[in-house]
């Protein structure tokens, strides 16, 4: 029975995951360029129709952008939620999501491209992670995710006043809208060397979170249980912050500011796969990269102007988020 249940613990997370890449061959494969399946497969390799290559060079950083930012965003949120025993644990928790929000605002207000507004996001996310960890730490507080909620609040606060000021600075012809358009969320700017490096640093956050697993499971019950089993808490729980932390910040460096990913697929995960982390955060980062193929598909549904992916990811994630607790409240 223990191997059964073994088994079906290790594959319910494989399927997930294998649910988000049949997601992201059928997006593919459909819409105005409709190509086969097999084309695409040959077309990442090289060998596929002029057709398919074009349907792979249209819609290929998009589809990258989105699945990498719904993972990475589904990934950190259950990361925060483990870590802080706080079901409505957000990838914001700590002010990440609004200090890369500034640092893209900054960037654009000074005219920046592409390229060095992402990295002022990138930047400006891991500053205010790391401004809400050093002021935890100088705290010295006896309940350290006290401190740390407190904190992230305390630099997500600065971080929102600095962008009221740069959208009240920005010329609002040109600026403005940029600015604006940026924060509303989207995937549809991205290009493939943006996609492709936002891959690097998700993918080394999933790995550390993934990696610490039980210490993740063990960290949730108190620094006092940690300790008594040999495990360091205060540096396993810093690595597991930081690394939800790159992984926040990538995303809003990609994709803008795009919430309730974060919040919703942990909880969905959570029904399906259980509390787990080594089970809990592959899962909520396949079904986060589903959820995000599916608000990108809905953002080109509504005529030639596109819906910010943001916007819909709150029309969808909020009632989504109600239905589900709603139906684990009725279970408990």
């Amino acid at each position: 029975m223990d191997s059964v249940n073994r088994l079906k613990a290790a594959l319910l997370p494989a399927g997930l995951i294998l649910l988000a890449l049949v997601g992201a061959l059928t997006v593919m494969a459909t819409g105005p360029l409709a190509v086969a399946p097999e084309a695409l497969l040959a077309a990442v390799i090289g060998t596929g129709s002029p057709e398919a290559e074009l349907a792979l060079a249209l819609r290929g950083p998009r589809l990258l952008a989105a699945l990498t930012c719904g993972a990475a965003l589904a990934g950190a949120g259950a990361g925060f939620q483990i870590l802080f025993r706080n079901p409505l644990a957000a990838p914001d928790l700590l002010g990440v999501s609004s200090g890369a929000g500034l640092g893209a605002a900054l960037a654009l207000l000074l005219g920046a491209g592409a390229a060095l507004v992402q990295g002022a996001a990138f930047a400006g996310g891991l500053a205010a992670g790391g401004l809400a960890l050093a002021c935890a730490a100088l705290t010295r507080s006896g309940d350290g995710r006290l401190a740390l909620i407190l904190c992230g609040v305390v630099a997500g606060a600065l971080a929102s006043a600095g962008l009221g000021l740069v959208v009240i600075v920005a010329e609002p012809y040109s600026q403005l809208p940029s600015i604006t358009y940026w924060l509303l969320g989207s995937f549809t700017r991205a290009t493939l060397p943006e996609a492709v490096d936002a891959v690097v640093p998700v993918a080394l956050g999933a790995g550390v979170l993934i990696w610490l697993g039980f210490r993740l499971d063990t960290l949730s019950l108190g620094d006092e249980q940690a300790r008594s089993l040999g495990l360091p808490a205060r540096p396993l729980r810093l690595l597991a912050l930081a690394a939800a932390a790159l992984m926040t910040s990538s995303a809003v460096a990609v994709a803008g500011v795009v919430g309730w990913i974060g919040l919703l697929a942990p909880h969905a995960a959570r029904l399906i796969v259980g509390e787990r982390a080594g089970r809990l955060i592959p899962a909520s980062m396949a079904l986060g990269a589903l959820f995000a193929l599916l608000i990108d598909r809905l953002a080109t549904a509504f005529g030639p102007a596109e819906v910010p992916v943001g916007l819909l990811s709150a029309a969808i994630g909020a009632p989504a988020f109600l239905i589900l607790f709603v139906t684990t409240s009725r279970r408990s």
